[in-house]
């Protein structure tokens, strides 16, 4: 590495890097508490439910989105644009955490967190169009 070059999306892969495995631990955490219950076994858990799904949705969309990022970098898209992209995704995943911790586990920051990951994927792959037609860098 030298020190000229800088790059951005690897900070918040490392961000959700830590984030996937305080939610692994959790999910593990929560598995080995209940592991002995035949209760939970036979109707669920809603809290362990929440955790994976927590977990999952992170491994589902993240590395995609990370990948447009580092596709947008690549091409030289501004700095501004790369952050206001990684900060919409963190914004977007932690809204979803939220909205999973509520009761029930359908709360508005889940809908809302959702929505944001879907927007950022799509602003992503169309600025990742553009730029391999040279319409924007």
């Amino acid at each position: 590495m030298t020190g000229h070059i800088t790059f951005i999306t690897p900070i918040y892969a490392g961000f959700f890097g830590i984030l996937l495995v305080m939610l692994s631990k959790r999910v593990t955490r929560l598995r080995r508490q209940y592991e002995n219950n035949n209760k939970m076994r036979e109707s669920g858990h809603n809290e362990l439910n929440a955790a994976v799904r927590a977990r999952d949705n992170i491994v589902e969309y993240v590395p995609y989105a990370l990948l447009l990022m580092w596709m947008l970098e690549t091409m030289q898209f501004g700095p501004r644009l790369i952050h206001a992209c990684g900060i919409l995704l963190v914004v977007a995943r932690l809204a979803h955490l939220h909205g999973l911790s509520q009761p029930g586990g359908d709360g508005l920051g889940r809908r809302l967190g959702n929505n944001l990951t879907w927007l950022h994927i799509i602003l992503c792959s169309l600025l990742c169009f553009a730029g391999a037609f040279g319409l924007l860098v």
